[in-house]
C-alpha cells in the first residue's frame, strides 16, 4: 500500500471529465489545517484516507473513460495539465486505467488506503543540500523580470522528452514530502497551483505572490519588493472589479456576454502562462464562479460542468457557497441523479464543511433553500432545515449567557408602561420601506418661514427642468462616447454600471446630488474624490435595494417583521436575545432572504461617481435667466458652467475640488429651502432595526449597513471578520443588538424652546449656534494699492481668518438646523437608532446628525420611549443626577449632592417654570440644556399626586472617571493612578481633571510671581472646562499642536479673555498641562512608551500592520498604510488603505496605544450591555457613559462594580504576560 501526504478532494472531482485526476491534486498541508480524519505516524508524516474518483457520475453524464481516451484532443507540449500528467510513469498509468475500468460503483465510494514508499538516499541528499545552502538575499527591484526569465528557462526543459525530466511516482512522493516542510514555514493560506510543480524549487517568489493574494493573515511586507506589492495590489483590485462586473452584467440580462468575457479572460490567462509571462490578470476570485452557479439556467448541467472544469484547471478553491450553489442547481432540475448529489456532499464534508452550515449563509433566498432541501430529502425524507445557531463560543461570556434572567417585574414591583399598544407597526414598517426604496427623505425646514416669491419659484422650476434636459442629453452622449472609445477585449469598464437603470434614474440621482450644492456656502468647496465616492455609493445602495426587491426580500420581510416588532418592544427581549428570536421567526415562516452585500470595488465606485460628475461639469450651463430677465452670454471659457473645478491646498498637497457658480448660490439664497433632503441612512428608523445576524446582515431594512466602519478600500479587517464563525463574534452581535432595540422619543418641551431660540437667530451664551446674518464681524481693511509688504500680508491674513470664521459659523448653524429639523420630524414618533462600530470596536449610532452621542443639545431633546415609575428613591436619584450635570459638586459625596439639590430646589423650579424669563440658574451649568431638561422632569415629579408612581422616561448617566486612565491603571497595577480615577474605595469621589487643574494653576502662580506676562493674563481663567478635553485626549495620543487647538477654542468662548492673547495662552497652557500629566501619571507614560516601541518594531522591522484581537474576538487591524497608485483608463487612482501597501510606520506607532485602550473600553461596554440585558435593564451607552432608568440605577451599578469590573481586571494578568511587567519594572503580585 502506498502512503501519501494529503489529497484535497475538490468538489470538481465530481464533474470533471478527466479520469486521471488523483495524482495531480496531492497537496501537502499542516496538521492544523487538515479537514478530514488522518493519522500521524512516528516519522511525523500524515496518513490520509482518500476516496477514489466517482465514475458513476461520469456514466450518468455519458462520458465513459474509454470514450474520453478516444476523443481526447492532442495537447501542446506547453499545456500545464499535460505536464502534470506526465509526472506519472507509464506503468502507473496502465495500472490506474485497469483499476478504473474494472472497479464497480459500490467500490468507488469506498476509501482507498495508499501506502508510502521507503525513503531513500535521494531524500537525505536533498536535505543536506538544503541545510548547507546559504540564506537567500533580499529580492531586487527587477525580480519580476528575473522570474519571467527563469520560468522561460524552466519551460525549455519541459519541452524535452519525458524520459529525461519526468520523475517516478516514487520521486514525486519524496518531492511532495519536502514541499511539506517548506509549506509549514509559509504564511499563505491558499494551495500552490498544480502548474507550479515544474518551477525551480529554489525560487519560491512567484508561489509566494500567487498564494498570498487572498490570505486573511497580516502580511509581512518586508518580504516583497515594491514591484511585487504593486503586482499583488493590481491582482486584488482586478478580482474585486471582476466580481462586481460579473454580478452587475448578469443583473442587466447579459449572462451569455459575460460568460464569453470570462472565457476570453481565462484563455488569455492560459496563453500568458504558457508563455511564462508574469501577469496580475489571474482569475482567483471564487465569488465570480459562485455568481454563475447561483444564476445558472434550469436543466443546464453541461454549463455547470464546464465551469467546474475551469475551476479545476485554474486551481480555484471552492467554498461552502460553491457547494450550496451546486446543490441549488441540482434542485432546480426536473430530474437529477442522486449519486451526483451524494458525491457532492461527500466532497463537501471532506473539505471540512458541514451540510447544516449551508443554511447559515447570507447569500441564499427562500428559493435556493427549497431547492437544496429538495436534494437533501432524497437521502433523508424527514430532513428539515435546522434553526440557525445563536450560540456564543467565548469563555469570557459563558457566565453571562448561562445565567437565567430574573423576573424583574415581580422582584422589583415595577409596572410596565404599555407604550406600544397604540402604535401601528404595519404603517411604520411601510413608511420605513418606502423611505429606503426612495433612498432620500424630505424633512420640513424649521427655519423656512419667509414667504416665497412665486416668480422665483417659477424660475427655479424652469432652471431645474432645463438642467434635467441637459443632464439627459449629456448622460446619453457621454455613455455613447464611452462605448465607442472602450476597447473591445479584456477591459473591465463601467458600462454595465451605467445600464442598470433607465436614464431618468441617473438624472434624478444627479439632481439630488446637485441639491446639496445649491444651498452651500460661498466660502466652501468639496473635494472631488469625496464627492465621487459619495455619489458612487448612493448608486450602489440603489442597486442593492433593486436586487433585494427583485429577490422577494421585502415580501419575506413583511412576513416576519410584525411578530418581531411585537417581541422587541416588550420585556421578552430580555429573555430571548434578538438573534435567536429572529431566526426562530424566519424558520417558522420559511422566510429566508438573500442578504448578500454584493460589494463594488473601490475603483469602480470612484469611476462611476466620476463619470456622473463629468456629465454635470461638461453639460450643465446657465442657459436660462435667474434673477434677471436677460439671458446670460456664453463664452468659450465655460464661465457659465453651473459647476466648475478649483484647485486648493488645504494642507501640504493640492487637491481638486468642486464649486458651484456664485450666480446659482445667489439665486437660491433668495428662495428659502422649505424642505431638507437626507439619505435614509442619515435618519433614525421608524421601526426596530434588523438584528445583527452576521458581520454583513443587520441595521436598516433594505440599505446595506456596514458592521464595521472602514474606508471603502480597507478590506483586510472586513475579510478577517467574515472568515470567523458566528459563534466567535456572537457576543459582538448581541451587544450591539441590545443598543439597537432601545426605543426613543422626543422631549418636546425642550425642543420647542430650542427651536424658538434658533429661529430668532441663536444665542451664543446658551450654546445655540448663531447665524451669519445675526453675527457682528470686525470691519476688514481692503487690499489697496500702495500698501507695504508687511501691511498687505497682515490684511490678507485677517481676511483669510475672517472667511474661515464665517465658514465655521455657517457649518455649526447648518448642523444645528439639521438636528432640530430631524427632531421636529420625529416629535410624535417612536424611533430607533441602528448602531455599528469602528475598527477598534467603539459603538456609534449610524445616523450622524441626530443621536444621543451628540452635544449637550442633542442629549437634552431625547427620552426613553419606555417609562418606569420612580419608586421611593427615584426622585433623590434625579436630584443627584442634576447636580452631576452642573459639575458644581465634583468632590462632594453622594449625600452631600442630594442635600445641595434640596437647598437649590427653588432655583430648580424657577428654571423649569421660566427657563428664558426667570433667573436662568440652569444656563450657568456645565451642561445647560440637559440641566434644564432634568429641572423640568423634577418639577413634574414633585407636582404629581404621588412621585413614587410618576412614570419617568428620563435617562440617568453613569460616567467613567477618565476611562482611559482607568484602563492604564489596571494594566500597570498603578495604586496612585487607580485611586485618582476611582478604581479604589474612597470616602469622596476623586476628580482627576481637578487635580491636573490645581497643578497647572500652582505652576501658573509661580510663573506670575516671576513676572511671566502670559501667566498674569491667565489669572482666573485656568478652569476645569478649559483643559478638560486636553487631559482626556492626552491619553489618546494628542500632540502639543492638537492640545493648543483644543485650549484655544475654549479660551475664545470666554467673553472676558483678550482675544489677541489666545494663541500665546493656549501654547502656555498646553505645555503646562502635558507636563503635569506626565508627572502625575508616570506609570501610564511607561506603558504608552512600551506600546509605541512594540508598534514601531512591528510596522518598521516586520513590515506589517499592527493587529490584535479584543477579548470578545473582534479582529483589529490598524488601517494605516502608505499610498498605493493604480492606473485606470489613463488616470491615477490613489488608495491609502490597501493591505498590499507598506504600513505607515509613524501612524501605526502613534495610534496603537489609544486604539488598543479604545478596544478594551468597548469590550467593557459590550459586556455591561449583555449583563444588563440578562437582568432586564434598559441600557444604552456613550462609550464610557452608561444610561438607564432611575429605578434600575442601583442594579446597573452593582453589575459594573461587583460583577464585571473585577472579572475584567483579573483578566489583565492573563492577557499581559510576565515580560510586560518586567519591561515596565512592575511586580504583578505586588498590588
Amino acid at each position: 500500500m502506498l502512503r501519501i501526504l494529503y489529497s484535497r478532494p475538490f468538489l470538481l472531482n465530481s464533474l470533471i471529465k478527466n479520469t486521471r485526476q488523483l495524482a495531480v491534486s496531492y497537496r501537502p498541508l499542516s496538521a492544523e489545517t487538515l479537514p478530514i480524519q488522518h493519522d500521524i505516524d512516528e516519522d511525523n508524516h500524515h496518513r490520509c484516507i482518500i476516496a477514489s474518483p466517482h465514475y458513476e457520475l461520469l456514466e450518468v453524464l455519458g462520458h465513459r473513460s474509454s470514450q474520453l481516451r478516444s476523443t481526447r484532443p492532442s495537447r501542446s507540449p506547453s499545456s500545464s495539465l499535460d505536464r502534470s500528467a506526465r509526472l506519472r510513469t507509464s506503468n502507473y498509468r496502465k495500472t490506474q486505467k485497469n483499476v478504473n475500468i474494472e472497479s464497480n460503483i459500490s467500490k468507488d465510494e469506498q476509501p482507498l488506503e495508499l501506502a508510502r514508499p521507503t525513503p531513500s538516499k535521494y531524500k537525505e541528499k536533498k536535505k543536506k543540500e538544503k541545510q548547507t545552502k546559504p540564506q537567500s538575499i533580499p529580492i531586487l527591484s527587477d525580480r519580476v523580470t528575473e522570474i519571467s526569465q527563469q520560468l522561460h528557462l524552466t519551460s525549455s526543459l519541459a519541452d524535452q522528452p519525458s524520459s529525461i525530466i519526468t520523475p517516478t511516482l516514487y520521486d514525486e512522493t519524496i518531492a511532495a514530502e519536502e514541499e511539506l516542510e517548506d509549506f509549514q514555514s509559509n504564511e499563505t493560506l491558499l494551495l500552490p497551483s498544480v502548474e507550479e510543480l515544474t518551477f525551480n524549487d529554489d525560487d519560491k517568489t512567484l508561489t509566494d505572490l500567487l498564494t498570498s493574494l487572498h490570505s486573511t493573515k497580516v502580511r509581512r511586507m518586508h518580504k516583497y519588493t515594491d514591484e511585487q506589492l504593486s503586482f499583488m495590489h493590481k491582482h486584488n483590485v482586478f478580482n474585486r472589479m471582476l466580481q462586481s462586473y460579473v454580478d452587475v452584467s448578469i443583473h442587466n440580462g447579459k449572462l451569455s456576454k459575460v460568460r464569453r468575457f470570462l472565457d476570453e479572460l481565462l484563455n488569455d490567462q492560459e496563453r500568458r502562462q504558457s508563455m511564462k509571462r508574469l501577469t496580475w490578470r489571474y482569475v482567483s476570485n471564487i465569488h465570480v464562479y459562485n455568481t454563475f452557479f447561483l444564476l445558472m439556467p434550469k436543466n443546464n448541467l453541461p454549463a455547470l460542468q464546464k465551469l467546474f472544469e475551469k475551476m479545476r484547471k485554474y486551481q480555484v478553491k471552492p467554498t461552502l457557497e460553491s457547494y450550496a450553489a451546486v446543490l441549488s442547481c441540482l434542485g432546480n432540475m426536473d430530474l437529477f441523479d442522486s449519486s451526483m448529489a451524494r458525491r457532492i456532499i461527500l466532497d463537501l464534508e471532506k473539505q471540512g464543511f458541514r451540510v447544516v452550515d449551508i443554511f447559515n449563509l447570507d447569500c441564499l433566498n427562500h428559493e435556493h433553500m427549497q431547492r437544496i432541501l429538495k436534494v437533501l430529502k432524497t437521502f433523508r425524507p424527514d430532513f428539515d432545515i435546522p434553526l440557525r445557531s445563536s450560540h456564543v463560543n467565548s469563555k469570557l461570556l459563558n457566565d453571562i449567557y448561562q445565567q437565567q434572567p430574573p423576573k424583574i417585574n415581580e422582584d422589583l414591583s415595577i409596572k410596565i408602561d404599555p407604550w406600544w399598544e397604540n402604535i401601528d407597526f404595519t404603517k411604520k414598517l411601510n413608511d420605513q420601506i418606502n423611505m429606503e426604496i426612495a433612498q432620500k427623505a424630505e424633512i420640513q425646514n424649521i427655519n423656512a418661514k419667509t414667504p416665497v416669491d412665486e416668480k422665483l419659484v417659477t424660475r427655479r422650476k424652469d432652471f431645474l427642468a432645463n438642467l434635467e434636459r441637459q443632464l439627459t442629453v449629456g448622460f446619453l452622449t457621454e455613455l455613447e462616447v464611452l462605448k465607442r472609445t472602450t476597447q473591445k477585449g479584456l477591459e473591465l469598464n463601467i458600462i454595465p454600471f451605467l445600464e442598470i437603470f433607465d436614464v431618468k434614474e441617473y438624472v434624478d440621482l444627479m439632481l439630488k446630488e446637485l441639491n446639496q450644492h445649491f444651498y452651500s456656502s460661498d466660502f466652501y468647496s468639496s473635494p472631488f474624490t469625496t464627492l465621487c465616492i459619495g455619489l458612487g455609493r448612493r448608486l450602489y445602495q440603489k442597486y442593492l435595494c433593486t436586487i433585494r426587491q427583485k429577490n422577494g426580500f421585502i415580501d419575506k420581510l413583511r412576513l416576519c417583521y410584525d411578530e418581531y416588532a411585537k417581541y422587541v418592544v416588550t420585556d421578552e427581549r430580555f429573555r430571548v436575545n434578538e438573534r435567536q428570536k429572529w431566526n426562530e421567526i424566519v424558520k417558522k415562516n420559511f422566510a429566508y432572504m438573500d442578504r448578500g452585500d454584493r460589494p463594488w470595488a473601490y475603483v469602480q465606485v470612484i469611476q462611476v461617481g466620476e463619470f456622473l460628475y463629468d456629465v454635470m461639469l461638461k453639460h450643465m450651463k446657465l442657459n436660462v435667466p435667474l434673477l434677471t430677465t436677460q439671458r446670460p452670454k456664453e463664452n468659450k471659457k465655460n464661465a457659465n458652467s453651473v459647476l466648475y473645478v478649483v484647485y486648493r491646498t488645504p494642507g501640504s498637497f493640492t487637491e481638486k475640488q468642486i464649486k458651484i457658480h456664485p450666480t446659482v448660490i445667489h439665486f437660491f439664497s433668495h428662495i428659502p429651502q422649505t424642505e431638507l433632503e437626507f439619505d435614509c441612512t442619515e435618519l433614525p428608523s421608524f421601526v426596530p432595526p434588523l438584528p445583527w445576524l452576521s458581520s454583513t446582515t443587520g441595521g436598516y431594512l433594505l440599505n446595506q449597513t456596514d458592521f464595521v466602519r472602514l474606508p471603502i478600500s480597507a478590506g483586510q479587517q472586513d475579510a478577517r471578520l467574515r472568515s470567523l464563525p458566528i459563534e466567535k463574534i456572537g457576543g459582538l452581535l448581541d451587544s450591539i443588538n441590545v443598543l439597537n432595540s432601545c426605543p426613543w422619543k422626543i422631549n418636546t418641551g425642550v425642543l420647542d424652546l430650542l427651536m424658538d431660540i434658533f429661529q430668532r437667530g441663536g444665542n451664543r451664551q446658551l450654546s445655540v449656534p448663531v447665524s451669519i446674518e445675526n453675527t457682528q464681524f470686525a470691519e476688514q481693511l481692503p487690499l489697496e494699492k500702495g500698501l507695504s509688504i508687511d501691511e498687505r500680508k497682515r490684511r490678507e491674513i485677517a481676511i483669510s481668518q475672517m472667511k474661515k470664521h464665517k465658514s465655521e459659523l455657517f457649518s455649526l448653524w447648518c448642523y444645528e438646523l439639521y438636528r432640530l429639523s430631524i427632531a421636529n420630524r420625529f416629535r410624535n414618533e417612536i424611533f430607533w437608532f441602528p448602531h455599528n462600530m469602528d475598527f477598534r470596536g467603539r459603538v456609534y449610532p449610524v445616523p450622524p446628525h441626530f443621536n444621543h452621542l451628540g452635544s449637550d443639545i442633542a442629549r437634552s431633546i431625547i427620552l426613553f420611549a419606555e417609562g418606569k415609575p420612580l419608586g421611593p428613591d427615584g426622585l433623590r436619584r434625579l436630584k443627584i443626577h442634576l447636580v452631576n450635570l452642573t459639575d458644581l459638586k465634583k468632590k462632594a459625596s453622594i449625600d452631600e449632592r442630594a442635600a445641595y439639590a434640596d437647598e437649590i430646589l427653588d432655583e430648580i423650579l424657577d428654571s423649569a417654570d421660566q427657563p428664558l424669563t426667570g433667573r436662568q440658574w440652569w444656563s450657568k451649568s456645565e451642561e445647560p440644556w440637559q440641566t434644564l431638561a432634568c429641572c423640568m422632569e423634577i418639577a413634574r415629579a414633585i407636582r404629581s399626586p404621588d412621585h413614587t408612581k410618576y412614570i419617568s422616561h428620563f435617562p440617568v448617566h453613569q460616567d467613567g472617571s477618565c476611562n482611559v486612565l482607568q484602563h492604564y491603571a489596571a494594566m500597570g497595577l498603578d495604586d496612585a493612578g487607580a485611586a485618582s480615577v476611582n478604581l479604589k474605595p474612597s470616602a469622596l469621589p476623586q476628580d482627576v481633571y481637578s487635580v491636573v487643574v490645581d497643578q497647572v494653576e500652582k505652576e501658573r502662580q509661580q510663573d506670575a510671581e516671576n513676572n511671566v506676562q502670559i501667566a498674569k493674563i491667565l489669572e482666573g481663567f485656568v478652569k476645569r472646562k478649559v483643559i478638560k478635553q486636553t487631559i482626556m485626549t492626552t491619553n489618546y495620543g494628542v500632540t502639543l499642536y492638537g492640545a493648543r487647538q483644543q485650549i484655544g477654542r475654549q479660551l475664545r468662548d470666554i467673553d472676558g479673555f483678550p482675544k489677541e492673547s489666545v494663541s500665546e495662552a493656549s501654547s502656555y497652557l498646553a505645555q503646562k498641562t502635558l507636563y503635569s500629566l506626565r508627572e502625575l501619571f508616570r506609570e501610564t507614560r511607561k506603558i504608552q512608551d512600551w506600546f509605541n516601541e512594540c508598534a514601531g518594531l512591528i510596522s518598521r522591522i516586520r513590515g506589517s500592520a499592527v493587529e490584535w484581537n479584543t477579548p470578545l474576538n473582534l479582529p483589529v487591524v490598524q488601517p494605516y498604510y502608505r499610498e498605493m497608485r493604480i492606473r485606470q483608463k489613463g488616470k491615477d487612482i490613489y488608495d491609502n488603505f490597501s493591505s498590499f501597501a507598506r504600513p505607515n510606520h509613524i501612524k501605526q506607532k502613534n495610534a496603537f496605544p489609544p486604539n488598543y485602550v479604545h478596544s478594551l473600553d468597548s469590550t467593557h461596554m459590550m459586556m455591561t450591555a449583555l449583563q444588563c440585558a440578562r437582568n432586564g435593564i434598559t441600557f444604552v451607552s456613550v462609550h464610557d457613559s452608561f444610561w438607564t432608568h432611575h429605578v434600575m440605577l442601583i442594579v446597573s451599578v452593582d453589575i459594573v462594580v461587583n460583577n464585571l469590573f473585577p472579572y475584567i481586571t483579573n483578566h489583565y494578568l492573563k492577557y499581559f504576560p510576565e515580560i510586560f511587567f518586567r519591561n515596565m519594572n512592575l511586580n504583578p503580585g505586588k498590588n
